[in-house]
């Protein structure tokens, strides 16, 4: 399991219970208004969609990028012909590359 995307989702669900904590139960000597409660409950929500998305779209991303780093080392890794149809933007493949250590992966993209 990718554990970068799996490390921020549970940083941004921990925020979403956090927003919920605080808007069920403010902090002592504090009335919060009705539509802030609601504010607070509906960012949670939003809070914790994007924190799925992002955990989807993150581990997709590293799933496709490490069979396609294993087809480029192994040639005899067979793909299903649905593999070569996926819309992939190559920079989410690529980017990381600028991470690794000198000698590894040292093309530059243009900014």
């Amino acid at each position: 399991m990718p554990t970068t995307p799996l490390r921020y989702f549970n940083e941004d669900v921990a925020r979403a219970r956090e927003l919920i904590a605080l808007a069920t139960t403010p902090p002592t000597g504090t009335a919060l208004p009705i539509q802030l409660r609601s504010d607070l409950f509906r960012s949670a929500r939003m809070f914790a969609v994007a924190a799925l998305d992002g955990y989807f779209c993150g581990a997709y991303a590293d799933l496709v990028a490490a069979t396609i780093i294993s087809k480029t080392r192994q040639d005899l890794v067979i793909l299903p012909d649905w593999f070569y149809e996926i819309k992939f933007p190559v920079r989410s493949i690529l980017q990381p590359m600028r991470q690794m250590p000198t000698g590894v992966g040292e093309w530059q993209p243009e900014k």
